[in-house]
């Protein structure tokens, strides 16, 4: 039975949520208004979690509310609208993304093959980090004033060249956005910048210290191989004339169509351990032995070597290396269900990306 807390919580949460549903809130007023819920009753932990019907344009709140013995579920939906139990029902045909001649192509593999085309860019690890950060954003109450917003979008702007009210309407036009949306969009990118400035706060230096073999740095330049002969060929050249390194290497970039970069500032902790030894090992004016690169192999004279240094650069450095440290124990603990259009959810551990 309910104690009598418990019970005025309840009560309040269910009136809050026909409040929602009769205002027609859209989920950022349901999100203040629940912020306020969560404040008047500081003793029970709440959640709240939505669905929008794009066919409808309608919006579907739960409001979840836990105590020592389990979690309560509390929804109300109205006459004209889908009961919760029916929601998220799939059709056969919900994973099909295209057919080519006839033959589907689904969206396991679709997900699947992007992860292996785009090396940088992991689509399943990517998709469980914005669902992270989004519950610790709904979580914590970090605010973003117009102010930031408006800096935000004078940002967005300059960064894509859009120096006109003509040229953004035509950028949302042909990303299919409005003007809602993308303010929405980059209120979201603020709050994750100050998400990422809490998780670091105060932690900065003490990380750096244990990670500061990390932080040395080589200038180098370097010269691009296609097959191990040809580099072994000109590592014996250039080891006993490296002064002849540079003009080697320009004559290769320029055969190369001045692609690649010619310098470069290297981080020992952005490197293999495969490259990094053999290059930090090398002394400064001399040629390293030949390193795998890509198809073929990279010859380098390191030119500097630049101690690590706790400055602001290395500062903004270690506070991305800390949330990604964050948002890599937020997945190992996560319990992650792929729905791909299986009949069932499938369920994968989300270390496994």
């Amino acid at each position: 039975m309910l104690n009598q807390s418990r019970l005025l919580a309840v009560r309040d949460a269910l009136a809050v949520l026909t409040t929602w549903r009769s205002e027609h809130l859209s989920p950022e007023e349901a999100l203040e208004s629940f912020q306020a819920l969560k404040a008047r009753h500081p003793d029970h932990w709440m959640n709240m979690v939505w669905e929008q019907e794009t066919y409808g344009d309608t919006v579907h709140y739960d409001i979840l509310l836990a105590d020592e013995e389990g979690t309560y579920s509390l929804s109300y939906c109205a006459d004209e609208e889908v009961p919760w139990p029916a929601r998220g029902l799939q059709r056969v045909n919900e994973s099909l993304v295209l057919r080519v001649n006839d033959d589907p192509v689904l969206i396991n593999q679709v997900i699947t093959s992007l992860d292996h085309a785009w090396s940088t860019l992991h689509i399943g690890r990517h998709l469980i980090n914005m669902s992270l950060i989004d519950q610790a954003l709904r979580d914590c109450d970090l605010e973003v004033t117009d102010e930031e917003l408006a800096e935000a979008l004078l940002d967005f702007r300059r960064r894509r060249r859009l120096f006109t009210v003509e040229q953004v309407e035509r950028w949302m036009v042909e990303h299919g956005t409005t003007q809602v949306r993308l303010e929405q969009q980059l209120r979201e990118e603020v709050a994750k910048q100050k998400l990422r400035l809490r998780v670091a706060a105060g932690r900065e230096e003490a990380w750096f210290e244990r990670h500061r073999a990390d932080f040395e740095r080589l200038q180098v330049a370097r010269l691009y191989v296609p097959n191990r002969a040809e580099a072994l060929r000109l590592y014996e050249r250039l080891r006993d004339a490296p002064e002849q390194f540079l003009e080697v290497a320009r004559v290769g970039f320029l055969e190369r169509g001045g692609t690649g970069e010619l310098f470069a500032t290297l981080r020992r902790g952005e490197l293999e351990a495969g490259q990094a030894e053999p290059l930090f090992s090398t002394e400064e004016g001399q040629v390293a032995p030949p390193i795998a690169s890509g198809e073929g192999y990279e010859l380098v004279r390191v030119l500097r070597r630049l101690p690590a240094r706790f400055d602001e650069t290395t500062r903004e450095k270690v506070r991305e290396l800390l949330f990604e440290e964050w948002l890599a124990e937020g997945r190992r603990r996560a319990r992650v269900e792929w729905f791909w259009g299986a009949d069932e959810p499938e369920e994968l551990p989300a270390v496994s990306l």
